[in-house]
């Protein structure tokens, strides 16, 4: 009894495995097909009239392959066995206007492809690239920016020859294929029946077991040629701090390491590719033995001609080459499908940062901003990083914001511009819930100044003004002269034209700080966020740009997080974080007058000579 149960457990056990690996393989052919359909919908709808043309060309391309089989048979037969005059003139004119017209249709058909495929990558390219800039920060935030790069770059161009080598290919081969194969039936119907019975059916076996092989190594290679992209933007970075560590060779290590299994996923993907061909081949090998035996009794029977045999022969070999093209076309497409599912994967996510349906531009009248009971939890974390703020800014005043890292200063100002909305409370600027207002309008009010400045690869003057075409270079220099920057920018060969580099690598930390600052003075909006905003500075650019930042503020409203408590100490209102909380509030006098958290803070900063 026990032993056959232990059968019969085996046999479900072997019903379930077949059961998953059909579902399996239904789950990636529904896949595959899904993304044709969706490349045809999306991407290739508005090229239309050009694959009409190119389907026209590609029929006269199948065409003219299939007759010149026809003209070697009419050649053996009627010149060479008939000794006829006329088709010994006849047949080379036909099979040289033949071969001109065949040349053309196939240079159409491949500008026509090209030009298809470079066209809806491109497409796919800005599609990908505004949905990355639109794309809410919590959501972009989960991969790092090489993984990114990697899909812009290789995954797009694993889609495009998707596009050029299956999509639109296709049609030309299959016709040239049935063009053949119809030719070699009116022929000898036998022959060709031997050729349809051993060559199609297992060609189509070994495709979909290359396939598999194609599909896993393809997905597996993309996933390490991000983790490359990632490991060589993350060591250009920091660069400095890996030599400063000594760290050169165990980078160049990892680096040999990733690269090694991108090699290998790869091979494994161009060895199963490499395989569709041989196969083929080997498998019309086995045909083209079958045929010529029985071709030979045939003929030998009176059956068939030499030209006839010649002929289908002719086109059996004619068929061979989109044969073997059409054998590769499942390689590649589970390549384009792997490479598929990460750009959509991209372009499918759901923003949770949007307009609501009656969203109306923020009207600014007093520039008043107030939090409500405002809570907030990053995604993933256990401990809230808010948890029922109440802050309320006066319309024209500043307020600062001090704490120790990670009390939620920066998340305040996050919210306020909407990179994430709140998960309970609310925030209203002139009475206005933020999530109902346009979210351009709401930027629009805004300048913000963070203690990480970042800069643009571009000039001095386009990175003051950016975002505005509308400035003159003398409003950006008197931006810069507000900021303190411009007397080092004059001294710069290019002076305003100069090129800051990546991330402004060129200049130092304290320029690119002015730089940021001078940017935020040029918008002139009416609430201005200043995140450590004099953090980089030394003490005597400081104290320029602070009293800068001082005439700019008077009549706006602004919202300041200092780590120097001596940059906030003229500030109308103060409130203390910690850990997610305001545990006190009140003027530079008051706080210390509590002798609390900030009292506590003020003393240890300027005992440490940090004030």
């Amino acid at each position: 009894m026990s032993k056959t149960s232990d059968v019969h457990d085996s046999l479900n056990v072997t019903h379930n495995q077949r059961h998953d690996v059909q579902a399996s393989y239904q789950a990636r052919r529904s896949r595959s097909l899904a993304l044709i359909e969706r490349m045809l919908r999306s991407y290739l709808r508005p090229y239309l009239p050009l694959l009409g043309l190119s389907i026209v060309a590609n029929v006269i391309v199948a065409a003219t392959t299939g007759a010149l089989p026809w003209f070697i048979q009419m050649a053996i037969d009627e010149v060479f066995n008939g000794k006829n005059e006329t088709m010994l003139l006849l047949i080379p004119v036909g099979v040289i206007a033949v071969s001109i017209i065949k040349s053309l249709a196939t240079y159409a058909s491949n500008v026509i492809m090209n030009f298809v495929g470079q066209g809806s990558t491109a497409n796919l390219q800005r599609d990908l690239f505004a949905r990355l800039m639109r794309g809410d920060l919590a959501y972009v935030s989960t991969q790092h920016s090489g993984a990114y790069i990697s899909i812009f770059m290789n995954d797009a161009t694993r889609l495009r020859d998707t596009v050029s080598g299956t999509i639109i290919a296709f049609a030309r081969h299959l016709l040239t294929i049935v063009a053949l194969i119809a030719f070699m039936f009116t022929i000898n119907w036998h022959l060709a029946l031997i050729y349809t019975i051993i060559v199609v059916p297992m060609g189509l076996v070994s495709m979909r077991r290359l396939g598999k092989v194609t599909r896993s190594a393809s997905r597996q290679g993309l996933e390490e040629t991000s983790e490359l992209s990632t490991f060589i933007v993350e060591s250009l970075t920091g660069l400095r701090i890996v030599k400063a560590y000594g760290q050169e060779d165990q980078q160049i290590s990892r680096a040999r390491a990733t690269i090694d299994r991108v090699l290998d996923y790869t091979m494994r993907a161009l060895r199963a590719r490499a395989a569709a061909s041989p196969a083929i081949e080997g498998l019309a090998g086995f045909a083209v033995g079958a045929i010529i035996y029985v071709g030979g009794y045939q003929s030998m029977q009176g059956n068939l001609t030499a030209g006839e045999f010649m002929g289908f022969i002719t086109a059996l070999l004619a068929v061979y080459q989109p044969l073997r093209s059409v054998a590769n076309i499942q390689t590649i497409l589970q390549e384009g499908v792997s490479a598929g599912t990460r750009v959509f994967s991209i372009l499918d996510q759901k923003d949770a940062i949007l307009d609501t349906p009656n969203a109306k531009p923020l009207k600014i009248e007093n520039g008043e901003i107030s939090f409500d009971q405002v809570s907030f939890q990053y995604a993933g974390r256990d401990i809230p990083a808010l948890n029922d703020v109440s802050i309320h800014v006066p319309a024209g005043k500043t307020v600062a914001l001090v704490g120790q890292s990670g009390s939620g200063k920066s998340t305040l100002l996050n919210l306020v511009l909407r990179f994430f909305d709140v998960s309970g409370g609310q925030i209203q600027i002139d009475g206005q819930d933020i999530r109902s207002v346009d979210l351009n309008s709401l930027r629009r009010a805004t300048a913000l100044v963070t203690q990480d400045p970042f800069l643009f690869d571009d000039t001095i003057a386009n990175n003051i003004s950016y975002g505005k075409q509308d400035f003159s270079q003398a409003d950006i220099e008197q931006a810069a002269k507000q900021a303190a920057a411009h007397e080092f920018i004059v001294d710069m060969p290019e002076g305003y034209q100069t090129r800051v580099g990546e991330s402004g690598l060129r200049l130092s930390g304290g320029q690119k700080q002015r730089i940021a600052i001078a940017r935020a003075m040029l918008k002139d909006a009416p609430i201005l966020l200043l995140d450590e905003a004099t953090s980089a500075l030394d003490t005597a650019s400081e104290q320029k740009v602070q009293t800068a930042l001082t005439q700019l503020m008077k009549g706006r409203t602004s919202l300041v997080i200092a780590h120097r408590l001596s940059t906030i100490m003229h500030a109308d209102e103060i409130f203390v974080m910690r850990e997610g909380q305001v545990v006190e509030h009140g003027t530079h006098t008051q706080l210390l007058d509590k002798r609390g958290v900030y009292a506590d803070l003020y003393e240890r900063q300027f005992d440490n000579g940090n004030g």
